[in-house]
Protein backbone atom coordinates (compact mmCIF):
# COMPACT_ATOMS: atom_id res chain seq x y z
CA UNK A 1 0.00 0.00 0.00
CA UNK A 2 2.59 2.46 0.68
CA UNK A 3 3.62 4.40 -2.04
CA UNK A 4 7.43 4.62 -3.42
CA UNK A 5 7.30 7.41 -5.14
CA UNK A 6 10.73 9.10 -5.49
CA UNK A 7 9.70 12.00 -3.15
CA UNK A 8 11.13 13.24 -0.09
CA UNK A 9 7.72 14.25 1.72
CA UNK A 10 6.31 11.58 4.36
CA UNK A 11 2.90 11.73 3.53
CA UNK A 12 -0.34 10.80 5.16
CA UNK A 13 -0.60 6.97 4.87
CA UNK A 14 -2.76 4.28 6.41
CA UNK A 15 -0.87 1.66 9.42
CA UNK A 16 -1.23 -1.11 6.44
CA UNK A 17 0.77 -2.70 4.10
CA UNK A 18 -0.80 -4.52 0.83
CA UNK A 19 2.15 -5.06 -1.06
CA UNK A 20 1.89 -8.70 -1.21
CA UNK A 21 3.74 -8.67 -4.51
CA UNK A 22 6.52 -10.77 -3.51
CA UNK A 23 5.62 -12.74 -0.91
CA UNK A 24 5.96 -16.28 -1.50
CA UNK A 25 2.68 -18.46 -0.80
CA UNK A 26 3.00 -22.21 -1.88
CA UNK A 27 -0.20 -23.82 -0.04
CA UNK A 28 -1.91 -26.98 -1.34
CA UNK A 29 -4.09 -27.28 1.35
CA UNK A 30 -6.51 -26.14 3.93
CA UNK A 31 -7.96 -26.55 6.86
CA UNK A 32 -11.15 -24.76 7.32
CA UNK A 33 -10.46 -22.11 10.54
CA UNK A 34 -12.09 -22.48 13.55
CA UNK A 35 -11.76 -19.08 14.84
CA UNK A 36 -9.69 -18.21 17.70
CA UNK A 37 -9.70 -20.14 20.59
CA UNK A 38 -10.99 -18.79 23.72
CA UNK A 39 -8.35 -18.13 25.61
CA UNK A 40 -7.13 -15.65 22.88
CA UNK A 41 -10.51 -14.56 22.17
CA UNK A 42 -10.40 -13.16 26.20
CA UNK A 43 -7.44 -10.89 25.42
CA UNK A 44 -8.94 -9.15 22.61
CA UNK A 45 -8.50 -5.41 24.58
CA UNK A 46 -12.07 -3.84 21.88
CA UNK A 47 -15.25 -5.31 21.04
CA UNK A 48 -15.08 -5.38 17.10
CA UNK A 49 -18.36 -3.80 15.93
CA UNK A 50 -19.61 -6.52 12.86
CA UNK A 51 -22.18 -5.85 9.97
CA UNK A 52 -23.51 -7.88 7.35
CA UNK A 53 -24.69 -6.12 3.92
CA UNK A 54 -26.28 -6.92 0.97
CA UNK A 55 -24.05 -7.70 -1.61
CA UNK A 56 -23.64 -5.78 -5.30
CA UNK A 57 -25.06 -9.26 -6.68
CA UNK A 58 -27.85 -9.00 -4.20
CA UNK A 59 -28.50 -5.37 -4.71
CA UNK A 60 -28.44 -6.30 -8.96
CA UNK A 61 -31.27 -8.65 -8.10
CA UNK A 62 -33.44 -6.81 -6.63
CA UNK A 63 -33.03 -3.57 -8.74
CA UNK A 64 -32.86 -5.74 -12.10
CA UNK A 65 -36.34 -7.29 -10.35
CA UNK A 66 -37.84 -3.59 -9.76
CA UNK A 67 -36.52 -1.74 -12.89
CA UNK A 68 -37.92 -4.56 -15.24
CA UNK A 69 -41.43 -4.25 -13.93
CA UNK A 70 -41.09 -0.70 -14.24
CA UNK A 71 -39.81 -0.92 -18.08
CA UNK A 72 -42.76 -3.68 -18.76
CA UNK A 73 -45.74 -1.40 -16.85
CA UNK A 74 -44.36 1.17 -19.12
CA UNK A 75 -44.52 -0.45 -22.29
CA UNK A 76 -47.98 -1.76 -21.18
CA UNK A 77 -49.60 1.64 -20.93
CA UNK A 78 -47.72 2.88 -23.67
CA UNK A 79 -49.12 0.31 -25.59
CA UNK A 80 -52.88 0.30 -24.37
CA UNK A 81 -52.84 4.19 -25.37
CA UNK A 82 -51.96 3.08 -29.13
CA UNK A 83 -54.29 0.50 -28.91
CA UNK A 84 -56.91 2.30 -27.75
CA UNK A 85 -56.05 5.32 -30.05
CA UNK A 86 -56.09 2.07 -32.95
CA UNK A 87 -60.16 1.71 -32.03
CA UNK A 88 -61.42 5.17 -31.65
CA UNK A 89 -59.93 5.89 -34.50
CA UNK A 90 -59.42 2.72 -37.19
CA UNK A 91 -57.80 4.54 -40.08
CA UNK A 92 -54.85 5.95 -37.68
CA UNK A 93 -53.36 2.68 -37.05
CA UNK A 94 -53.19 -0.70 -39.38
CA UNK A 95 -55.38 -3.73 -38.02
CA UNK A 96 -52.79 -6.18 -38.02
CA UNK A 97 -50.59 -3.28 -36.22
CA UNK A 98 -53.41 -3.02 -33.53
CA UNK A 99 -52.99 -6.79 -32.91
CA UNK A 100 -49.48 -6.59 -32.47
CA UNK A 101 -50.30 -3.69 -29.76
CA UNK A 102 -52.42 -6.23 -27.93
CA UNK A 103 -50.42 -8.93 -27.89
CA UNK A 104 -47.34 -7.04 -26.80
CA UNK A 105 -49.33 -4.89 -24.01
CA UNK A 106 -50.78 -8.53 -23.07
CA UNK A 107 -47.26 -9.64 -22.51
CA UNK A 108 -46.04 -6.80 -20.73
CA UNK A 109 -48.86 -7.40 -17.97
CA UNK A 110 -48.07 -10.70 -18.03
CA UNK A 111 -44.21 -10.11 -17.12
CA UNK A 112 -44.98 -6.76 -14.87
CA UNK A 113 -47.59 -9.68 -12.60
CA UNK A 114 -44.93 -12.12 -12.49
CA UNK A 115 -42.55 -9.99 -11.12
CA UNK A 116 -45.06 -8.17 -8.90
CA UNK A 117 -45.52 -11.77 -6.75
CA UNK A 118 -44.31 -13.29 -4.57
CA UNK A 119 -42.59 -16.09 -6.81
CA UNK A 120 -38.85 -16.11 -5.66
CA UNK A 121 -36.79 -16.01 -8.79
CA UNK A 122 -32.54 -15.65 -8.58
CA UNK A 123 -30.39 -13.29 -10.87
CA UNK A 124 -29.53 -15.89 -13.69
CA UNK A 125 -33.56 -16.15 -13.79
CA UNK A 126 -34.34 -12.44 -13.54
CA UNK A 127 -31.44 -12.35 -16.42
CA UNK A 128 -33.93 -14.86 -18.52
CA UNK A 129 -36.45 -13.28 -18.04
CA UNK A 130 -35.37 -9.67 -18.88
CA UNK A 131 -33.67 -11.23 -22.16
CA UNK A 132 -36.70 -13.13 -23.31
CA UNK A 133 -39.03 -10.43 -22.85
CA UNK A 134 -36.98 -7.79 -25.11
CA UNK A 135 -35.95 -10.75 -27.46
CA UNK A 136 -39.71 -11.04 -28.33
CA UNK A 137 -40.62 -7.23 -28.22
CA UNK A 138 -37.49 -6.54 -30.62
CA UNK A 139 -39.11 -9.88 -32.57
CA UNK A 140 -42.73 -8.33 -32.29
CA UNK A 141 -41.77 -5.07 -33.50
CA UNK A 142 -39.93 -6.69 -36.85
CA UNK A 143 -42.93 -8.93 -37.46
CA UNK A 144 -45.69 -5.80 -37.26
CA UNK A 145 -43.24 -3.55 -39.12
CA UNK A 146 -42.91 -6.43 -42.15
CA UNK A 147 -46.52 -7.32 -42.31
CA UNK A 148 -48.15 -4.33 -42.31
CA UNK A 149 -44.95 -2.58 -44.59
CA UNK A 150 -45.53 -5.28 -46.79
CA UNK A 151 -49.40 -4.90 -47.08
CA UNK A 152 -48.37 -1.14 -48.05
CA UNK A 153 -46.35 -1.84 -50.72
CA UNK A 154 -48.69 -3.73 -52.61
CA UNK A 155 -51.12 -0.98 -52.11
CA UNK A 156 -48.17 1.55 -53.01
CA UNK A 157 -48.94 3.66 -50.01
CA UNK A 158 -45.51 5.25 -50.21
CA UNK A 159 -46.59 8.10 -47.49
CA UNK A 160 -47.87 5.51 -45.32
CA UNK A 161 -44.72 3.38 -45.96
CA UNK A 162 -42.25 6.38 -44.55
CA UNK A 163 -44.83 6.77 -41.75
CA UNK A 164 -44.56 3.03 -40.70
CA UNK A 165 -40.74 3.15 -41.01
CA UNK A 166 -40.64 6.37 -38.64
CA UNK A 167 -42.97 4.67 -36.40
CA UNK A 168 -40.85 1.57 -36.27
CA UNK A 169 -37.60 3.76 -35.97
CA UNK A 170 -39.32 5.88 -32.57
CA UNK A 171 -40.20 2.12 -31.37
CA UNK A 172 -36.60 0.80 -31.38
CA UNK A 173 -35.59 4.28 -30.10
CA UNK A 174 -37.57 3.97 -26.84
CA UNK A 175 -37.08 0.14 -26.17
CA UNK A 176 -33.39 1.02 -26.74
CA UNK A 177 -32.71 3.83 -24.24
CA UNK A 178 -35.42 2.18 -22.13
CA UNK A 179 -33.28 -0.74 -21.81
CA UNK A 180 -30.18 1.10 -21.26
CA UNK A 181 -31.81 3.76 -18.37
CA UNK A 182 -33.68 1.10 -16.64
CA UNK A 183 -31.80 -2.22 -16.80
CA UNK A 184 -29.17 -2.64 -14.49
CA UNK A 185 -26.31 -4.16 -16.37
CA UNK A 186 -22.76 -4.58 -16.84
CA UNK A 187 -21.63 -2.11 -19.72
CA UNK A 188 -20.63 -4.61 -22.14
CA UNK A 189 -24.10 -6.64 -21.83
CA UNK A 190 -25.42 -3.49 -22.45
CA UNK A 191 -24.37 -2.72 -24.95
CA UNK A 192 -24.50 -5.90 -26.89
CA UNK A 193 -28.03 -5.95 -25.83
CA UNK A 194 -28.97 -2.49 -27.38
CA UNK A 195 -26.59 -2.97 -30.85
CA UNK A 196 -28.76 -6.61 -30.90
CA UNK A 197 -31.75 -4.12 -30.72
CA UNK A 198 -30.26 -1.76 -33.18
CA UNK A 199 -30.37 -4.45 -35.48
CA UNK A 200 -34.10 -4.75 -35.63
CA UNK A 201 -35.02 -1.63 -37.93
CA UNK A 202 -31.73 -1.87 -40.37
CA UNK A 203 -33.02 -5.50 -41.27
CA UNK A 204 -36.71 -4.39 -41.41
CA UNK A 205 -35.56 -2.07 -43.94
CA UNK A 206 -33.82 -4.64 -45.83
CA UNK A 207 -36.53 -6.56 -45.49
CA UNK A 208 -38.85 -3.99 -47.11
CA UNK A 209 -36.56 -2.79 -49.33
CA UNK A 210 -35.79 -6.09 -50.74
CA UNK A 211 -39.73 -7.06 -51.29
CA UNK A 212 -39.96 -3.25 -53.06
CA UNK A 213 -37.52 -4.02 -55.46
CA UNK A 214 -38.67 -3.22 -59.18
CA UNK A 215 -41.92 -1.60 -57.63
CA UNK A 216 -43.47 2.11 -58.34
CA UNK A 217 -42.39 3.05 -54.92
CA UNK A 218 -38.76 2.82 -55.71
CA UNK A 219 -38.68 4.85 -58.76
CA UNK A 220 -36.72 7.99 -56.65
CA UNK A 221 -33.59 5.61 -55.57
CA UNK A 222 -32.35 9.24 -54.30
CA UNK A 223 -34.99 9.89 -51.81
CA UNK A 224 -35.36 6.00 -50.67
CA UNK A 225 -31.40 6.14 -50.18
CA UNK A 226 -31.37 9.43 -48.16
CA UNK A 227 -34.74 7.89 -45.86
CA UNK A 228 -32.44 4.50 -45.71
CA UNK A 229 -29.32 6.63 -44.50
CA UNK A 230 -31.06 8.80 -41.99
CA UNK A 231 -33.20 6.26 -40.76
CA UNK A 232 -29.63 3.93 -39.94
CA UNK A 233 -28.20 7.08 -38.39
CA UNK A 234 -31.20 7.86 -36.37
CA UNK A 235 -31.27 4.44 -34.89
CA UNK A 236 -27.27 4.33 -34.51
CA UNK A 237 -27.29 7.61 -32.24
CA UNK A 238 -29.90 6.34 -30.41
CA UNK A 239 -27.85 3.23 -29.29
CA UNK A 240 -24.93 4.82 -28.60
CA UNK A 241 -26.95 7.24 -26.42
CA UNK A 242 -28.15 3.70 -24.47
CA UNK A 243 -25.24 2.41 -23.94
CA UNK A 244 -23.34 5.70 -22.63
CA UNK A 245 -26.14 6.38 -20.45
CA UNK A 246 -26.08 2.35 -19.21
CA UNK A 247 -22.49 3.17 -18.54
CA UNK A 248 -22.53 5.88 -16.67
CA UNK A 249 -25.64 4.73 -14.35
CA UNK A 250 -23.41 1.54 -13.51
CA UNK A 251 -20.49 3.54 -12.12
CA UNK A 252 -22.81 5.55 -10.59
CA UNK A 253 -24.62 2.17 -8.89
CA UNK A 254 -21.23 0.94 -8.09
CA UNK A 255 -19.84 3.59 -6.40
CA UNK A 256 -23.18 4.25 -4.46
CA UNK A 257 -23.24 0.55 -3.41
CA UNK A 258 -19.77 0.88 -2.12
CA UNK A 259 -20.37 3.37 0.10
CA UNK A 260 -23.79 2.13 0.95
CA UNK A 261 -21.70 -1.50 1.71
CA UNK A 262 -19.48 -0.25 4.59
CA UNK A 263 -22.61 0.96 6.37
CA UNK A 264 -20.82 4.37 8.64
CA UNK A 265 -17.63 4.21 6.41
CA UNK A 266 -17.61 6.94 3.63
CA UNK A 267 -14.59 5.99 1.09
CA UNK A 268 -12.34 8.15 -0.11
CA UNK A 269 -9.35 7.89 -2.47
CA UNK A 270 -7.89 4.76 -2.92
CA UNK A 271 -4.90 4.32 -0.99
CA UNK A 272 -3.29 0.99 -2.81
CA UNK A 273 -3.57 -2.37 -3.32
CA UNK A 274 -1.86 -5.83 -3.00
CA UNK A 275 -2.28 -9.60 -3.81
CA UNK A 276 -5.53 -9.57 -1.67
CA UNK A 277 -6.74 -6.67 -0.46
CA UNK A 278 -6.98 -3.08 -1.64
CA UNK A 279 -6.99 0.12 1.00
CA UNK A 280 -8.73 3.20 0.50
CA UNK A 281 -9.17 6.64 2.83
CA UNK A 282 -11.96 6.42 4.19
CA UNK A 283 -13.96 8.47 7.22
CA UNK A 284 -16.43 7.41 9.92
CA UNK A 285 -19.84 9.57 8.86
CA UNK A 286 -20.37 9.71 12.70
CA UNK A 287 -16.83 10.21 14.45
CA UNK A 288 -15.69 12.18 11.29
CA UNK A 289 -12.32 10.41 12.12
CA UNK A 290 -10.02 9.26 8.80
CA UNK A 291 -9.03 5.95 8.89
CA UNK A 292 -8.02 3.23 6.06
CA UNK A 293 -10.24 0.54 5.30
CA UNK A 294 -8.82 -2.81 3.53
CA UNK A 295 -11.41 -4.48 1.54
CA UNK A 296 -10.54 -7.66 0.14
CA UNK A 297 -10.55 -8.02 -4.17
CA UNK A 298 -13.16 -9.47 -5.53
CA UNK A 299 -11.70 -11.96 -7.69
CA UNK A 300 -9.77 -13.07 -4.42
CA UNK A 301 -12.88 -13.63 -2.61
CA UNK A 302 -14.04 -16.83 -3.60
CA UNK A 303 -10.53 -18.23 -2.45
CA UNK A 304 -11.20 -19.94 0.93
CA UNK A 305 -7.15 -19.24 1.89
CA UNK A 306 -7.31 -15.73 1.16
CA UNK A 307 -10.86 -15.01 2.79
CA UNK A 308 -9.39 -16.53 6.00
CA UNK A 309 -6.32 -15.23 6.04
CA UNK A 310 -8.07 -11.96 5.96
CA UNK A 311 -10.14 -12.51 8.96
CA UNK A 312 -7.49 -14.15 11.05
CA UNK A 313 -5.18 -11.10 9.93
CA UNK A 314 -7.69 -8.21 11.46
CA UNK A 315 -8.77 -11.13 14.38
CA UNK A 316 -4.70 -11.06 14.90
CA UNK A 317 -4.26 -7.41 15.44
CA UNK A 318 -7.39 -6.84 17.50
CA UNK A 319 -6.29 -9.30 20.47
CA UNK A 320 -3.10 -6.89 21.05
CA UNK A 321 -2.60 -3.96 22.66
CA UNK A 322 0.34 -3.16 22.36
CA UNK A 323 0.58 0.80 21.39
CA UNK A 324 3.15 -0.13 18.65
CA UNK A 325 0.86 -2.63 16.88
CA UNK A 326 -2.07 -1.41 14.35
CA UNK A 327 -5.13 -0.24 15.82
CA UNK A 328 -7.76 -2.03 14.39
CA UNK A 329 -11.16 0.12 14.71
CA UNK A 330 -14.06 -2.12 13.27
CA UNK A 331 -14.52 -5.02 10.52
CA UNK A 332 -17.45 -6.44 8.78
CA UNK A 333 -18.65 -8.21 5.45
CA UNK A 334 -21.10 -8.41 3.11
CA UNK A 335 -23.45 -11.32 2.66
CA UNK A 336 -21.24 -12.48 0.29
CA UNK A 337 -18.42 -13.10 2.03
CA UNK A 338 -16.75 -9.76 0.87
CA UNK A 339 -14.28 -8.93 3.82
CA UNK A 340 -13.28 -5.46 5.21
CA UNK A 341 -11.84 -4.05 8.33
CA UNK A 342 -11.14 -0.45 9.27
CA UNK A 343 -7.83 0.60 10.94
CA UNK A 344 -5.66 3.80 12.51
CA UNK A 345 -4.93 6.16 9.38
CA UNK A 346 -1.15 7.65 10.23
CA UNK A 347 1.19 10.24 9.00
CA UNK A 348 4.02 8.38 7.80
CA UNK A 349 6.39 6.15 5.92
CA UNK A 350 7.23 2.38 5.81
CA UNK A 351 10.37 1.44 7.07
CA UNK A 352 10.91 0.36 3.11
CA UNK A 353 10.08 4.19 1.64
CA UNK A 354 12.72 5.96 4.15
CA UNK A 355 15.53 3.44 2.92
CA UNK A 356 14.58 4.49 -0.41
CA UNK A 357 13.82 7.65 -0.20
CA UNK A 358 16.82 8.81 2.25
CA UNK A 359 19.55 6.23 2.00
CA UNK A 360 20.52 4.17 5.22
CA UNK A 361 19.90 5.54 8.18
CA UNK A 362 21.72 6.36 11.34
CA UNK A 363 22.72 3.83 14.01
CA UNK A 364 20.85 4.97 16.70
CA UNK A 365 17.69 6.01 14.69
CA UNK A 366 17.68 1.65 14.04
CA UNK A 367 17.69 1.25 17.45
CA UNK A 368 15.43 3.76 18.28
CA UNK A 369 12.89 2.38 15.93
CA UNK A 370 13.58 -1.00 16.70
CA UNK A 371 13.50 -1.32 19.90
CA UNK A 372 9.46 -0.29 19.15
CA UNK A 373 8.82 -3.18 17.13
CA UNK A 374 10.73 -5.71 19.65
CA UNK A 375 8.18 -4.22 22.32
CA UNK A 376 5.14 -5.14 19.48
CA UNK A 377 6.42 -8.08 19.05
CA UNK A 378 7.19 -9.18 22.65
CA UNK A 379 3.49 -8.92 23.14
CA UNK A 380 2.42 -10.97 20.17
CA UNK A 381 4.91 -13.71 20.78
CA UNK A 382 3.30 -14.03 24.18
CA UNK A 383 0.41 -14.66 23.19
CA UNK A 384 1.97 -17.38 20.83
CA UNK A 385 1.52 -15.08 17.61
CA UNK A 386 4.24 -15.66 15.38
CA UNK A 387 4.43 -13.25 12.62
CA UNK A 388 5.81 -14.90 9.52
CA UNK A 389 5.88 -11.72 7.22
CA UNK A 390 8.15 -9.05 8.94
CA UNK A 391 9.82 -7.25 6.10
CA UNK A 392 10.35 -3.23 6.07
CA UNK A 393 7.56 -2.97 4.12
CA UNK A 394 5.45 -3.86 7.39
CA UNK A 395 7.11 -1.71 9.64
CA UNK A 396 5.94 1.88 9.59
CA UNK A 397 7.46 4.81 10.80
CA UNK A 398 4.96 7.19 11.77
CA UNK A 399 3.59 10.28 13.48
CA UNK A 400 1.61 9.90 16.34
CA UNK A 401 0.44 11.87 19.40
CA UNK A 402 3.04 14.60 18.40
CA UNK A 403 5.60 11.91 18.49
CA UNK A 404 8.32 11.29 15.94
CA UNK A 405 9.41 7.91 14.19
CA UNK A 406 6.53 6.35 16.51
CA UNK A 407 6.80 2.74 14.90
CA UNK A 408 3.66 0.53 14.28
CA UNK A 409 4.43 -3.41 12.75
CA UNK A 410 1.42 -3.80 9.84
CA UNK A 411 0.37 -6.85 8.21
CA UNK A 412 -0.80 -10.17 10.20
CA UNK A 413 -2.01 -12.06 7.18
CA UNK A 414 0.32 -14.86 7.73
CA UNK A 415 0.07 -14.51 11.38
CA UNK A 416 0.68 -18.25 13.24
CA UNK A 417 -0.89 -19.18 16.43
CA UNK A 418 1.59 -21.64 18.23
CA UNK A 419 0.20 -21.14 21.70
CA UNK A 420 -2.99 -23.56 21.26
CA UNK A 421 -3.27 -26.66 19.63
CA UNK A 422 -6.30 -25.73 18.35
CA UNK A 423 -5.11 -23.06 16.33
CA UNK A 424 -6.84 -22.55 12.98
CA UNK A 425 -4.35 -23.81 10.08
CA UNK A 426 -4.63 -22.13 6.88
CA UNK A 427 -0.52 -23.59 5.85
CA UNK A 428 -0.17 -27.15 5.11
CA UNK A 429 3.00 -28.74 6.62
CA UNK A 430 6.45 -28.52 4.68
CA UNK A 431 4.67 -25.33 2.98
CA UNK A 432 6.47 -21.89 2.57
CA UNK A 433 5.61 -18.55 3.38
CA UNK A 434 6.51 -15.44 3.38
CA UNK A 435 8.64 -13.10 1.95
CA UNK A 436 12.29 -14.03 0.33
CA UNK A 437 14.06 -11.72 1.52
CA UNK A 438 13.62 -11.29 4.66
CA UNK A 439 12.40 -15.09 5.61
CA UNK A 440 14.39 -17.56 7.95
CA UNK A 441 15.77 -20.44 7.25
CA UNK A 442 13.00 -22.72 9.04
CA UNK A 443 10.81 -20.44 6.66
CA UNK A 444 12.85 -21.32 4.14
CA UNK A 445 12.99 -25.01 4.40
CA UNK A 446 9.20 -25.63 5.24
CA UNK A 447 10.65 -26.76 9.03
CA UNK A 448 7.88 -27.46 11.21
CA UNK A 449 7.43 -25.89 14.69
CA UNK A 450 8.17 -22.35 13.37
CA UNK A 451 8.57 -19.93 16.46
CA UNK A 452 9.04 -16.83 17.70
CA UNK A 453 12.90 -17.15 17.24
CA UNK A 454 11.92 -17.11 13.20
CA UNK A 455 10.85 -12.64 13.78
CA UNK A 456 14.00 -13.13 15.96
CA UNK A 457 15.60 -13.39 12.35
CA UNK A 458 13.05 -11.73 10.33
CA UNK A 459 14.39 -8.75 12.71
CA UNK A 460 17.75 -9.45 11.58
CA UNK A 461 17.45 -9.03 8.50
CA UNK A 462 15.67 -5.68 8.17
CA UNK A 463 18.03 -4.55 10.62
CA UNK A 464 20.88 -4.97 7.88
CA UNK A 465 18.29 -3.00 5.27
CA UNK A 466 18.00 -0.57 8.13
CA UNK A 467 22.35 0.18 8.30
CA UNK A 468 23.11 -1.10 4.57
CA UNK A 469 20.17 -0.32 2.05
CA UNK A 470 19.97 -3.50 1.06
CA UNK A 471 19.26 -7.17 2.43
CA UNK A 472 21.11 -9.94 3.47
CA UNK A 473 20.63 -11.57 0.19
CA UNK A 474 19.56 -10.45 -2.93
CA UNK A 475 18.46 -11.75 -5.43
CA UNK A 476 15.47 -11.86 -7.98
CA UNK A 477 14.56 -15.80 -8.13
CA UNK A 478 13.09 -16.77 -4.54
CA UNK A 479 14.30 -19.98 -4.41
CA UNK A 480 17.66 -18.94 -4.92
CA UNK A 481 17.12 -16.15 -1.72
CA UNK A 482 15.23 -18.91 0.15
CA UNK A 483 18.96 -21.53 -0.19
CA UNK A 484 21.10 -18.59 0.96
CA UNK A 485 19.17 -18.28 3.93
CA UNK A 486 19.71 -21.70 4.93
CA UNK A 487 22.96 -22.76 3.90
CA UNK A 488 25.15 -19.02 2.22
CA UNK A 489 26.96 -17.08 5.45
CA UNK A 490 26.02 -13.71 6.01
CA UNK A 491 28.28 -10.85 4.45
CA UNK A 492 28.85 -8.57 7.55
CA UNK A 493 26.76 -5.23 7.06
CA UNK A 494 30.12 -3.82 7.76
CA UNK A 495 31.46 -4.73 4.46
CA UNK A 496 28.74 -2.77 2.77
CA UNK A 497 29.04 0.23 5.70
CA UNK A 498 32.17 0.32 7.46
CA UNK A 499 31.12 3.01 9.91
CA UNK A 500 28.28 0.45 11.51
CA UNK A 501 29.28 -0.09 14.82
CA UNK A 502 31.41 -3.51 15.67
CA UNK A 503 28.05 -3.64 18.84
CA UNK A 504 25.29 -3.11 16.94
CA UNK A 505 26.76 -5.36 14.04
CA UNK A 506 26.88 -7.88 16.35
CA UNK A 507 23.18 -7.78 17.21
CA UNK A 508 22.51 -8.12 14.10
CA UNK A 509 24.62 -11.38 13.32
CA UNK A 510 23.45 -12.98 15.93
CA UNK A 511 19.59 -12.38 14.88
CA UNK A 512 20.88 -13.85 11.52
CA UNK A 513 22.22 -17.58 12.72
CA UNK A 514 21.24 -20.07 10.73
CA UNK A 515 19.84 -22.35 13.86
CA UNK A 516 17.37 -20.59 15.69
CA UNK A 517 18.75 -21.79 19.14
CA UNK A 518 22.04 -19.52 18.08
CA UNK A 519 19.73 -16.32 18.14
CA UNK A 520 18.19 -14.27 20.92
CA UNK A 521 15.95 -16.13 22.34
CA UNK A 522 13.15 -13.60 22.04
CA UNK A 523 12.04 -9.98 21.07
CA UNK A 524 12.77 -8.52 24.61
CA UNK A 525 16.19 -10.28 25.18
CA UNK A 526 16.61 -8.53 21.50
CA UNK A 527 15.77 -5.03 22.69
CA UNK A 528 17.94 -5.54 25.55
CA UNK A 529 20.95 -6.12 23.45
CA UNK A 530 19.76 -3.03 20.99
CA UNK A 531 19.49 -0.74 24.43
CA UNK A 532 23.37 -1.96 25.59
CA UNK A 533 25.02 -0.52 22.28
CA UNK A 534 26.95 2.24 22.51
CA UNK A 535 25.01 4.54 19.56
CA UNK A 536 21.21 3.73 20.88
CA UNK A 537 21.54 7.48 23.04
CA UNK A 538 22.19 8.58 19.64
CA UNK A 539 18.80 9.27 18.49
CA UNK A 540 16.20 10.67 20.56
CA UNK A 541 12.57 12.56 20.29
CA UNK A 542 14.18 15.97 19.71
CA UNK A 543 16.35 14.45 16.45
CA UNK A 544 13.37 12.67 15.55
CA UNK A 545 11.07 15.78 15.65
CA UNK A 546 13.73 17.90 13.79
CA UNK A 547 13.81 15.11 11.14
CA UNK A 548 10.28 15.06 10.08
CA UNK A 549 10.33 19.14 10.39
CA UNK A 550 13.41 19.03 7.73
CA UNK A 551 11.70 16.89 5.45
CA UNK A 552 8.23 18.95 5.59
CA UNK A 553 10.50 22.02 4.89
CA UNK A 554 11.99 20.41 2.05
CA UNK A 555 8.88 19.26 0.35
CA UNK A 556 8.04 23.21 0.75
CA UNK A 557 10.80 24.32 -0.95
CA UNK A 558 10.66 21.66 -3.95
CA UNK A 559 6.89 23.14 -4.32
CA UNK A 560 7.29 26.19 -3.78
CA UNK A 561 10.04 27.04 -6.15
CA UNK A 562 9.80 28.19 -10.12
CA UNK A 563 9.30 26.21 -12.95
CA UNK A 564 12.07 26.37 -15.33
CA UNK A 565 10.49 28.25 -18.74
CA UNK A 566 10.61 26.15 -21.62
CA UNK A 567 13.91 25.73 -23.96
CA UNK A 568 12.65 27.91 -27.37
CA UNK A 569 11.88 25.53 -29.77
Amino acid sequence: MMSHADNRTPTNRPAIDADLDDEIELEPTIQQPRGFPSSASESFHMALATSSMPSLTTETGELLRSRLKAATLFLAVAYGLFFLLGVVEPTSTHGQIRLFLGLRMSLCITVAALLASPVVLSLRQLRAVEYGFFGIMVLAIVITQYIAGSELIERGDQIRLVGLEKSGVLNFLVLMVLYGVFIPNEPKATASMVLTMAMGPLVVLALLSAKAAGSSLMTDELAVNQLALGNTLFVLLSAALAIYSAHVLHGLRHDLHQARKLGQYQLGDKLGEGGMGEVYLAEHQLLKRPCALKLIKPDVNTNPIALARFEREVQAAAMLSHPNTIEIFDYGHTDDGTFYYVMEYLPGLTVSDLVRQSGPMPPGRVIYVMRQVCGALAEAHRYGLVHRDLKPANILVAILGGKCDFAKVLDFGLVKLTATPDAPQLTADYTVSGTPQYMSPEQATATAGVDGRADIYSLGAILYFMLTGRPPFEGTNPTELMIAHARDPVVPPSHHRPEIPADLEAVVLRCLAKKPDDRYPDARALAAALAACASAGEWNDEKADQWWIDQATTHIQEASAPVPAAAPA
